[in-house]
């Protein structure tokens, strides 16, 4: 079983608000790879962690830790009639980075899910696949994030999800590498998450009194605008920009349903979300900025922070400069990945 990360190419702090993304899976992934046992018990290796567990199917799972996704991933199927007829070894490695930005811990449940329901003789949609892990992920541990990177992961390619129904809609652009750069500076995702998630639907709370019909998915930006005060609040000023980032990722939507889009213009959309992340939700760092500088300063069209930000990695876009792009922000002192647009889940070895 192969499960890719993936990288927010629009929409970086919007899913989980209600608002729409533009997510693309990556050619790096997480590998599960599951063998028969005789008995009724579940033995997972973390090849690259080092660590291992061990649980009995008879029963409902209990977790070790809060976010314990593959035990999570066995008990949310298991309510739905969806369980293994005996146990089986697990084996997890990968190659994608943990912390940075990249959705590992996603891939990792959605990985999960497939690999449980491989093991059950039951197969889903993508889409049905990748709620599975949501509720696996996030629903599960009471969690603040959304469904993109499950949707990505599950689906593959290039999507554009529609948060208000889960609508998910493949988009036909056609795009070179990206460089991934990994700052190597750690982060609290799901503090991060919650923090800007309360934050702002305490904000858009306050805009339902002041603007009649107030709908953060149609709303003018304009409109908020004009009834804010000329000394406005710190959260006022996140909240609207939540709302740049919508429409900005609505233009770029338009630009990828496109099958070539234009490189410039892509690249400059890149760079107006990252000032808006950097600058407005104050999610970049000292060292992700000097990243950035060197990937321009190398050919880079446009880059920006991947993830929730406060740490882990930016990505850069361009077109034929990929190695030189790397080169230069691995000089910063990170790592690098040139990656290119991957498939979604596949389910290829469960014996």
């Amino acid at each position: 079983m192969s499960a890719p990360g993936r990288v927010c190419l629009f929409g970086e702090h919007s899913d989980y608000l209600g608002l729409d993304v533009v997510a693309a899976a990556i050619d790096m992934s997480i590998e599960i790879v599951a063998e028969p046992r005789e008995d009724n018990s579940i033995h997972i290796n973390y090849l690259d962690l080092d660590e291992s567990d061990e649980f009995s199917l008879d029963d409902e799972i209990q977790y070790r830790t809060q976010r314990d996704y593959i035990r999570s991933a066995f008990n949310v199927l298991a309510r739905r009639g969806i369980s293994p007829m005996h146990g089986w070894n697990l084996q997890v490695s990968g190659s994608l980075p943990i912390a940075a930005g990249l959705s590992s811990s996603s891939a990792m449940t959605v990985g999960a899910i497939k690999a449980v329901l491989g093991m059950s003789g039951e197969d889903l949609e993508p889409e049905e696949t990748a709620l599975r892990a949501y509720e696996a992920e996030v629903a599960e541990f009471g969690e603040s994030g959304g469904t993109m990177d499950h949707f990505a992961s599950s689906m593959g390619g290039i999507i554009h999800l529609n948060t208000k129904d889960n609508k998910v809609t493949r988009l036909p652009a056609e795009l070179d590498a990206f460089v991934i750069g990994d700052s190597g500076e750690k982060k609290n995702t799901v503090e991060d998450l919650r923090h800007i998630k309360t934050t702002v639907e305490g904000e858009y709370e306050k805009l339902r009194g002041q603007i009649e019909g107030f709908d953060r998915r149609t709303t003018p930006l304009s409109t908020v605008m004009e009834i804010s005060q000329e000394k406005q609040s710190k959260e006022r000023s996140i909240a609207e920009a939540t709302l740049r980032n919508r429409d900005l990722t609505n233009r770029a939507i338009k630009l990828l349903s496109e099958s070539l889009p234009d490189p410039q213009e892509l690249g400059s959309l890149l760079r107006e979300h990252h000032e808006i992340l950097r600058d407005d939700l104050e999610r970049s760092t000292p060292k992700i900025e000097r990243m950035i500088a060197a990937a321009y300063d190398a050919g880079a069209l446009g880059c920006k922070i991947n993830g929730s930000g406060g740490g882990g990695s930016m990505m850069a876009y361009t077109v034929g400069h990929e190695q030189e792009v790397a080169t230069a922000i691995g000089h910063t002192g990170a790592k690098t990945y040139v990656v290119k647009v991957g498939r979604g889940t596949t389910l290829t070895r469960v014996h």
